[in-house]
């Protein structure tokens, strides 16, 4: 498969934000398996269409092409004539997926999502796709089910450090929330949950997070060292717009995803105020920004 340029297009609307290679694993769940032909594709390579190298190769430029320029349905057309040329194009299967993600329409995302892990089981971008598309579509059982296998992959070491998904989404006045969480903490921020908050035209605007900053960590295992010793770590409730940093509170240990949601919503709401908030001068990247 082609991985390089092309996979720009592929990898930027997985919530995780990882843009290594594609990654083989074990076998995918059932409920990731039921994957229906897409109706511009051929159900096997028998039926495929012939088209040379050279021509495959144009028409993923000009998809790629297409999808950075924000025109998701004619990138969508044109991955899937290349889908329909060679079905064994994971890369295809992701981008119109990808595609269809930013249509709304959950179905067919969750098809080709399906496809690409028929492909390569376990691929953890596909994996993340799905499991987002199962949630927004709000098909609760297949995003359980889906769920608990990210847990065994997890426990089994198969995903990168820093990978998220998409498990929960409601609704704050005319704001949008999508949640994710992060199997494992990680890095200088350590996020276990970011609650990215989207405005009427589906754009990012605010960013509320459940983090603990490894900076804090040493500083509060000697305050705490029974509970540091059995794993504990200190937490807070961070919230990150393109003009500011503000942290709403602090946490001995980690706090039930409950609270956090709850705390979370009264933040958008307005109800919980920032014990402490820093400017910034230049615009900075809210997490999460596609």
């Amino acid at each position: 498969m082609l991985i390089g340029p092309l996979a720009l297009a592929t990898l930027v609307i997985v919530v995780s934000a990882s843009t290594a290679n594609l990654t083989s694993a074990a076998a995918v769940p059932v409920s990731t398996a039921k994957a229906t032909p897409p109706s511009s594709a051929p159900a096997s390579p028998q039926g495929a269409t012939e088209a040379a190298p050279a021509d495959l190769n144009a028409l993923r430029r000009q998809g790629s092409t297409a999808f950075r320029q924000g025109d998701y349905a004619d990138s969508l057309r044109i991955f899937r004539q290349v889908i329909a040329a060679d079905p064994s194009d994971i890369v295809a299967y992701n981008v119109a997926a990808n595609c269809s993600m930013r249509l709304k329409d959950y179905p067919s995302a969750i098809n080709s999502f399906q496809h690409a892990l028929q492909l390569r089981p376990d691929e953890y971008h596909n994996v993340s796709g799905l499991i987002r598309a199962f949630t927004l579509a709000g098909m609760t059982l297949e995003r359980d089910e889906l769920r608990k296998h990210i847990s065994e992959l997890e426990h089994a070491g198969k995903l990168p450090d820093n990978f998220n998904y998409v498990f929960e989404t409601f609704v704050v006045g005319d704001r949008r929330i999508e949640v994710a969480e992060f199997p494992k903490i990680q890095g200088f921020y350590g996020e276990r949950y970011r609650f990215k908050v989207f405005d009427s035209t589906g754009k990012e605007i605010f960013c509320v997070t459940l983090e603990s900053d490894a900076i804090e960590q040493s500083a509060w295992a000697k305050e705490h060292p029974r509970e540091a010793a059995a794993g504990g770590r200190k937490f807070s409730l961070d919230g990150y717009a393109s003009d500011s940093h503000s942290t709403y509170g602090f946490y001995d240990g980690e706090p039930p995803y409950e609270q956090v949601r709850e705390e979370a919503k009264q933040v958008l709401a307005g109800s919980k105020q920032a014990i402490s908030k820093t400017m910034f001068s230049v615009p900075q990247p809210i997490p999460g920004d596609e």
